[in-house]
């Protein structure tokens, strides 16, 4: 049996699932994206360096599907692993680790479900012009390093970091389209539907959404 991982859950601009949690917002009729390109990232120090190009490698698609340097790399955030808060990370874009729960997180933004917790959750700040973003990874043992030990499934970092790159693009929607990164469902790995990368609907809707910036 396979048991295909979701995002986080948030309310907080009206969708009914998400994998963000976005504040400060604007006007709401306007294009939800990053304020400006490139936009760079770290690393926390509580991620194993074994891990590093994974995670490179999902933002890193970002910039192969598209032709354009979107994500650059900026090196390690030093963090100690209670310093989980957005508060640690104030106007830095990080991807951060845990083994915590996913599910504490979309409690907070909406109630239990009783089903399991998310992968990973993008936190916004900025609604229309998103101004600083991080990425929290959960039970980071159980999804990619180990299994689930239900299934046995474990996840693709670089996929599930492309999908998350795709909100600090895009903001909280997910696609309809089957074959892009940013569908509401992300698979393991072997799983004939698992995505490493974005799709050429990503690319065009990217270049949609960026056109002044990149001419």
């Amino acid at each position: 049996m396979m048991v295909f991982g979701g995002c986080g859950f948030d309310h907080s601009r009206g969708t009914a699932s998400s994998d963000t949690n976005s504040a400060g917002a604007e006007n709401d009729t306007d294009v939800v994206r990053y304020r400006e390109l490139p936009v760079h990232y770290k690393i926390a120090s509580t991620i194993p360096a074994e891990f590093h190009a994974d995670i490179r490698a999902g933002f890193s698609s970002w910039n192969e599907a598209t032709g354009v340097e979107i994500f650059v790399y900026d090196g390690i955030k030093s963090l100690q692993d209670d310093q989980l808060a957005p508060d640690f990370t104030v106007n830095e874009n990080v991807v951060l680790q845990t083994n915590r729960s996913g599910q504490l997180a979309a409690d907070a933004a909406q109630g239990s479900d009783g089903g399991p917790g998310p992968l990973a959750r993008t936190y916004l700040k900025g609604a229309t012009k998103i101004m600083d973003a991080d990425v929290y990874l959960f039970e980071f043992d159980t999804y990619f390093v180990n299994g689930r030990p239900d299934t046995g499934d474990i996840y693709s970092l670089e996929s599930v970091v492309a999908h998350e790159a795709g909100h600090i693009l895009f903001g909280s929607d997910h696609s309809s389209d089957e074959e892009s990164i940013m569908t509401a469902v992300l698979y393991p790995k072997d799983n004939p539907k698992e995505k490493l990368g974005p799709s050429q609907s990503d690319a065009d809707r990217f270049e949609a959404v960026y056109a002044d910036l990149i001419e």
